[in-house]
């Protein structure tokens, strides 16, 4: 009897995996939130008096990143992919040095983030790979924590440098709150947390493809529940996803910072124009249009 329940739980999940992979490519996915959702331009952004920069990149940087061994199943793509344009957003943005201890938050089983930036840096960098998944091993020169996202088992100010890589917005209930703030402990003084996309859209909503729903936030948050989702994820973290307006993530985040950070919002381009392009990455929603990154640096 338990092989059976076993099995059919199996079947249930391989059966759920193919409806995501597929969804996207009949082009059926995102749909009700395509409707709702835009990212919002540069004028709405400027009401929350952050700074606003251009991170410039080259379509040069970006085939150089995805030429390493780790990122090779993205040199067949005639265009920039979203998710190594994250990854090469953040390790531009870090700075990293000689020396460094990094931490790639939420950062999923096989740490491709660290092991794609270790490829091409020629820094030479102490790493931590943190997901709730992961069980403290060292491989490969990485030492991965599991846990929860609040409550990383390291040192205050024993890091330099911390990146979150697509996964902000699938952080439930006020976790995005403790986890600004559990970084900022982590952060040494003058080194930066890198958030790579940041959702700023025209709406701030909680979205759900799967039940149940839940309202976290609902005084100020719309809800969407949109079967076909792909934005909300699925697998182990399967659901959920938040995108703020200005007025929220002012509320929620800039306004639950300690003191002594400064934010910054940057706006990534590749040859002066902005990123990902959605009618290739057709995998996002329109939302996902126009990455902007938030940097956090403790002072």
């Amino acid at each position: 009897m338990v092989f059976k329940k076993l099995s059919l739980g199996k079947l249930a999940r391989f059966i759920k995996g193919l409806k995501w992979k597929f969804l996207p490519i009949l082009r059926w996915n995102n749909l009700k939130i395509n409707r709702i959702l835009r990212p919002i331009n540069g004028s709405e952004i400027g009401e929350m008096q952050i700074e606003i920069s251009n991170l410039e990149l080259v379509t040069n940087d970006y085939r150089n990143f995805i030429n390493s061994p780790i990122l090779q199943k993205y040199n067949q793509l005639d265009y920039c992919r979203s998710k190594p344009l994250e990854y090469l957003t953040t390790m531009t943005l870090l700075e990293l040095q000689d020396g460094d201890r990094i931490l790639d938050a939420a950062g999923g089983e096989d740490a491709e983030y660290i092991k794609a930036i270790k490829a091409v840096c020629d820094r030479k960098f102490m790493a931590y790979c943190q997901d709730s998944l992961l069980d403290g091993k060292s491989a490969d020169g990485i030492i991965y924590i599991g846990g929860s996202i609040d409550a990383i088992p390291l040192p205050d100010e024993s890091l330099d440098g911390i990146s979150c890589h697509h996964s902000f917005e699938h952080f439930r209930d006020d976790l995005d709150i403790k986890f600004i703030k559990e970084a900022v402990r982590l952060l040494k003084v003058g080194r930066k947390l890198v958030i790579a996309p940041l959702f700023i859209t025209n709406e701030y909503a909680e979205i759900w493809n799967s039940k149940p729903i839940y309202q976290y936030d609902p005084d100020t948050a719309i809800t969407i529940f949109d079967t076909t989702a792909t934005f909300a994820g699925w697998g182990p973290y399967e659901g959920f996803a938040r995108t703020y307006s200005p007025s929220a993530l002012q509320a929620r985040i800039i306004n639950n910072l300690p003191s002594n950070c400064q934010v910054k919002i940057y706006k990534v381009l590749v040859d002066g124009t902005p990123v990902p392009d959605i009618k290739k990455n057709y995998h996002q929603p329109l939302l996902n249009a126009e990455m902007k990154a938030l940097v956090i640096i403790k002072q």
